[in-house]
């Protein structure tokens, strides 16, 4: 352990060396804590008033061979370019060494692709070798994904959403973390040389600045998932047992629902649930559509025919979900988390409503203990937005406890 914290100490070091070097540029520059900052106001604010942004991350790739010297001329290069040639508005910070972020507020993918094209050309011409990658946050959608979702005055048409997904092309609508294409300023013979420009154009999940906490702390609150579904799993053993047994002598079906949701960067993955309806109960989900009291793509009504008596009592109490406690142990999801939809229904979101995939589902969020408060769908979309926004370790030991008060009250089938 002690090698470890003096390894840590040798690289931050290291890293307040390199940003020291940049002498009198570095107060023109935000810290990553500052950039992290800024680029969740502006998420917020985007989202807000539907207008897009990209963040473009400029990399300076060091040569083999480079002395330090060189390779701190280059960066302080490379740091006077962004400063010359980027719009006084544009927020520019310090991500990591060599390593620096440009929030380019109001700017759509065509102004961002622009954007990333001439600092190619720019980067270059001064001979610097860099990474450059371009992420475009846009609420209403780009793109040729959306491009029959979208009139010809960029609004989305009322009512216009994806019907469900054929179950062959599940693994096309996956959700990669991130999608690159080369750059055309470098495909140019005479550029390739020495520059390495690297695009990709997808949601702002912030994985280069990672905002929603560091990865010691996502270490930690996947351990806490781990050790909280163990007990968890432990302490309601037999009372799921005794709701097993019931469902059985019920109906003498499975005991079991499977489902496929989607979960953290649109991946599937089959959620568990102690069954609390009749058999094959969506094959009749169609019929009832028209009665669902919730707007959007999920489907809700309040007093479903299909719940069997056991089911109403099972959902009251929660118990109905406990079996998710596996899907927490074996990594689909967390204990704390926006809830995961069903696969078509999540298809069928809005754009802006996906960013709530960049977490891991959870058992349980701030809607979960808040429903009354999401009027619509919209409502309850915002909350998980605002939950990731403000993820940290005490908010979820708050929802955690919140949550416990849902079963004693009886509310979990609300």
């Amino acid at each position: 352990m002690f090698s470890f914290f003096k390894k840590d100490r040798r690289e931050s070091l290291l890293r307040w060396k390199d940003e020291a070097s940049l002498g009198r540029r570095r107060v023109l520059l935000l810290s990553s804590r500052q950039f992290e900052r800024e680029l969740n106001r502006e998420r917020l604010r985007a989202t807000r008033r539907s207008i897009p942004f990209c963040l473009l991350t400029v990399e300076l790739l060091t040569k083999a061979g480079s002395t330090r010297r060189s390779t701190t001329k280059q960066n302080r290069q490379l740091v006077d370019l962004l400063l010359r040639n980027l719009r006084v508005t544009d927020e520019k910070g310090i991500l990591a060494t060599f390593r620096y972020g440009v929030l380019l507020v109001d700017t759509p993918e065509m102004g961002g692709r622009a954007v990333l094209d001439r600092l190619a050309r720019l980067t270059s011409a001064a001979g610097l070798e860099v990474r450059l990658k371009l992420q475009v946050h846009d609420p209403n959608g780009f793109g040729e994904d959306h491009e029959n979702d979208q009139n010809t005055s960029g609004e989305r048409r009322a009512g216009d959403r994806r019907k469900d997904d054929p179950a062959d092309t599940e693994e096309a609508w996956v959700r990669l973390a991130s999608t690159t294409a080369e750059s055309p300023a470098s495909a140019d013979p005479t550029t390739l040389a020495h520059n390495r420009v690297q695009s990709s154009i997808d949601d702002i999940t912030l994985a280069g600045v990672q905002p929603q906490g560091s990865q010691s702390g996502w270490s930690l609150k996947r351990a806490i998932d781990v050790i909280g579904s163990g007990i968890g799993l432990v302490l309601t053993g037999p009372a799921i047992l005794a709701a097993m047994a019931a469902i059985k002598l019920t109906d003498g079906g499975p005991v079991f629902f499977r489902q496929t949701r989607e979960g953290q960067n649109g991946r599937p993955f089959t959620i568990l649930k102690l069954r609390t309806m009749i058999v094959d109960a969506e094959k009749f989900q169609a019929e009832l559509r028209a009665d669902s009291h919730r707007d959007g793509p999920a489907f809700k009504i309040s007093r479903d025919p299909r719940v069997t008596k056991v089911g109403h009592f099972l959902r009251a109490t929660c118990l109905d979900e406990l079996p998710q406690l596996i899907n927490v142990m074996s990594g689909d999801m967390s204990l704390v988390g926006p809830r995961p939809l069903p696969w078509h229904e999540s298809r069928a979101c809005e754009r802006w409503h996906r960013r709530r995939l960049d977490v891991r589902p959870g058992l349980t969020c701030t809607w979960q203990v808040n429903k009354a408060k999401a009027v619509t769908f919209d409502d309850w979309m915002r909350m998980d937005l605002r939950y990731i926004d403000q993820l940290g370790l005490f908010q979820d030991l708050r929802l955690i406890a919140q949550t416990v008060v849902v079963p004693v009250m009886g509310r979990g089938g609300e």
